[in-house]
């Protein structure tokens, strides 16, 4: 995958997530400002402030892996030899596609598909609850194409700067 499509993906999510996160202010304000001015809480704001909340986590996560900005300890392999190294990112790369593939993208998408089955309904929003749980494989699919593509690029030798500071040695 090149750099570019990669770059396109990341700056789409980010976009995304940051009109996830307006509306989720938004929304949370209007349940403050119902709550106290009017003295009763507009009922579907607690709910949509959930679905947001997950969906914005959800696909955050997908922008962090994309954009190599996740959390990660680097103490270990801030001291390896450049073929270790190459090695440990290989392998990190690897557990990440697996994970998402079993846990987020079989497990969620059967989660996504048993709620749609089920005709759950949120009870304030009156929507399928199934459209909350599809944050998962949808986040699942992105970090595994790009865990993928992450994994490519290591095995053959063209991966990228981490933004992390390595210790040199002396």
């Amino acid at each position: 995958m090149t750099k570019h499509i990669r770059s396109l993906t990341a700056r789409a999510i980010g976009r995304l997530a940051v009109v996830i996160f307006a509306a989720l202010v938004v929304n949370v304000l209007w349940g403050v400002l119902t709550r106290y001015a009017f003295g009763q809480q507009a009922s579907w704001s607690e709910e949509l402030a959930r679905f947001l909340l997950v969906w914005l986590a959800m696909l955050g996560a997908a922008l962090a892996y994309i954009e190599n900005s996740h959390l990660g300890m680097d103490i270990l392999t801030r001291v390896l030899e450049k073929s270790a190294l190459r090695l440990a990112r290989l392998t990190g790369h690897t557990l990440v596609l697996l994970f998402a593939a079993a846990v987020m993208i079989y497990g969620g998408g059967t989660l996504f598909l048993e709620r749609w089955d089920s005709g759950q309904v949120m009870p304030a929003l009156q929507f399928r609850k199934a459209w909350f749980y599809l944050s998962i494989p949808v986040s699942g699919v992105l970090i595994s194409l790009f865990a993928l593509d992450a994994a490519i690029r290591c095995a053959l030798g063209k991966t990228e700067e981490s933004k992390t500071t390595t210790l040199t040695k002396a």
